[in-house]
C-alpha cells in the first residue's frame, strides 16, 4: 500500500512538472509569436491575451501564478491608449508586416511613467530604463494591431472635446551619434528645460526605422514597401508625440547610435527638425565600443543595415570574414559617412566633435542648445539654465545599475582610453578616411 501511494505521489509530481513545462511553453508561444499564416482576427486574439480572461487560479500553470495581478484588468485597452494612460513600449514585426499585401505591424502597450528622466536623467537615460520600473510593463503588457491604434487615437484627438484631447508635440530636434560621444550630455541638458521632453532611444522608434533591414535579415524577405515603411516611422513618432502636459512645447528624439544610418529617412519625414550628430576620435570610439564582451556593434555582422552592407561591398570585404574590431570599425565609419553626406548635401545638421566641440567651455549653452531652438528659454533665465546644465555636466550620463556608494558618479572630460593594437589596426583599415 505504501509503495503504491509513493508511486502515485511520484506520478502526480511528474505530471505537475510536465504540466508546468507545458504551461510555460504555451505562454512563451502565445506571447512572442505573431504567425503571418493566421487571419487578422485569430492573430489579434492570440496577441491580446488578457489577464481578466484567465481561468481559475487552480487551472493556471505554476509559472503564471508567479505574476502579480493586473491592476488594469477589465479596463478598455484602446481607451487607456486614447487617454495617454497606456503608452507604446515596443513593436512586433512579421515577415509580411511591410509587404504590399495585408501584413500588419503590432504594438505592445503598457502603463509606465515616461517623465522619469525629467526627475533624474542620469538614472533613467533611456525609455527602456523607465519601462523597467513598471510591473505592468514587465508582466501585463498587451499587444494590438498598430494601424487600429493609430486610427482610434487620430479620431479621438480630432473629434473629442478639447479637455479630453492630447496635444501633438512638434519634433524640434533629433540627436544622432556614434555612441560614447557625448549625445547623452546633450539629451540630459535638454531635459532640464521645463517646456521640453526628450524621448531617448525608444525601442519602437529603433524597430520602426530598422524594420525593412530586420525583415530582410531575419526572414530573408525583400518584401518591404518604402511607403509603408515611412508611414510606420511617422505613426510611431506620432503616437509618442502625444502629451497631456500643457507646459511642454518641444519634443526631442535621442536615437540609438545604429539608427544614424536612417538620417536621410527621418530628414525626409521631418525636414524642418534640427539634427545633430556626435562623433569622436576614431580609435577612442572604437575602443569604447568594443570594450564590453558582448558589444552591440558585433551584431551587425549578421544583421547589417543595407547601408553597411553596401559599404562592405565597396571595401570588397565579406562581413563574415571580419574580426570583431573590424566589424565595429566598418559599422562606426558607416554612421559617420551617412551623417557627413547628409550634412554636406543638404546644408543641414550640426556635426559635433566630442573633443573639439562638446568639451569646450560653454559650448552647450552658447552653441548647441541655441541651434536646437532654445535660445529664447536661455535668454529668459540664463543663470538658472547655466546652473542646471552645469549640474548635468558634472554627472555621468548613465548611472543605471550603479548602486554602490564607492562608484564615482562624477563625469570628467579627462578620460584615459586604452587603444589596443587590434583597435588601432581596425581603425586604420576602415575609419581614418571617414574621420
Amino acid at each position: 500500500m505504501t509503495a503504491a501511494r509513493g508511486t502515485r505521489s511520484n506520478l502526480a509530481t511528474l505530471s505537475l512538472i510536465i504540466a508546468a513545462a507545458a504551461g510555460l511553453l504555451t505562454a512563451v508561444v502565445t506571447i512572442t509569436v505573431a504567425s503571418p499564416l493566421r487571419s487578422d482576427d485569430q492573430q489579434r486574439r492570440q496577441l491580446t491575451t488578457n489577464n481578466e480572461d484567465e481561468p481559475p487560479i487552480e487551472e493556471q500553470s505554476l509559472i503564471a501564478m508567479q505574476f502579480t495581478a493586473n491592476p488594469y484588468a477589465g479596463r478598455d485597452k484602446i481607451e487607456m491608449i486614447k487617454s495617454g494612460e497606456a503608452k507604446l513600449a515596443s513593436l512586433r514585426l512579421t515577415p509580411d508586416s511591410l509587404s504590399e499585401g495585408n501584413g500588419r505591424v503590432y504594438g505592445t502597450f503598457c502603463v509606465f511613467d515616461d517623465q522619469l528622466n525629467k526627475k533624474d536623467p542620469a538614472v533613467y537615460p533611456t525609455v527602456d530604463h523607465m519601462i523597467q520600473t513598471s510591473d505592468h510593463c514587465n508582466e501585463n503588457r498587451y499587444t494590438l494591431p498598430l494601424d487600429e491604434v493609430v486610427e482610434a487615437v487620430t479620431s479621438h484627438d480630432s473629434g473629442s472635446i478639447r479637455s479630453e484631447r492630447l496635444k501633438k508635440l512638434p519634433l524640434s530636434g533629433m540627436l544622432f551619434h556614434q555612441g560614447f560621444s557625448g549625445a547623452g550630455l546633450i539629451a540630459n541638458a535638454l531635459t532640464t528645460f521645463d517646456n521640453t521632453v526628450v524621448i531617448s532611444e525608444h525601442s519602437a522608434i529603433r524597430d520602426a526605422l530598422n524594420a525593412c533591414d530586420y525583415i530582410h535579415n531575419r526572414f530573408k524577405s525583400k518584401g518591404c514597401s518604402a511607403s509603408k515603411h515611412q508611414k510606420l516611422v511617422k505613426d510611431v513618432i506620432s503616437i509618442l508625440s502625444r502629451s497631456s502636459d500643457s507646459n511642454i512645447e518641444h519634443m526631442f528624439l535621442k536615437l540609438d547610435s545604429a539608427s544614424s544610418v536612417y538620417i536621410p529617412l527621418l530628414r525626409e519625414i521631418y525636414p524642418d527638425a534640427k539634427w545633430t550628430f556626435d562623433y569622436r576620435t576614431a580609435e577612442h570610439v572604437l575602443a569604447k565600443s568594443t570594450e564590453l564582451k558582448r558589444s552591440t556593434c558585433v551584431l551587425k555582422k549578421r544583421q547589417p543595415s543595407s547601408v553597411m552592407a553596401s559599404q562592405a561591398i565597396e571595401h570588397n570585404v565579406d562581413l563574415e570574414d571580419l574580426t570583431t574590431h573590424e566589424v565595429c570599425a566598418l559599422h562606426l565609419s558607416t554612421l559617420v559617412n551617412v551623417a557627413s553626406q547628409e550634412h554636406d548635401s543638404t546644408g543641414t545638421g550640426m556635426l559635433i566633435s566630442y573633443e573639439d566641440d562638446l568639451l569646450k567651455e560653454d559650448a552647450l549653452i552658447e552653441t548647441i542648445l541655441p541651434y536646437l531652438g532654445l535660445q529664447k528659454e536661455i535668454d529668459a533665465n540664463p543663470s538658472m539654465v547655466r546652473a542646471r546644465v552645469e549640474d548635468v555636466l558634472s554627472t555621468k550620463t548613465n548611472l543605471r545599475g550603479i548602486h554602490s556608494q564607492d562608484v564615482d558618479s562624477q563625469w570628467s572630460s579627462q578620460e584615459n582610453v586604452h587603444v589596443s593594437r587590434e583597435v588601432r589596426a581596425a581603425s586604420q583599415l576602415f575609419m581614418q578616411s571617414m574621420m
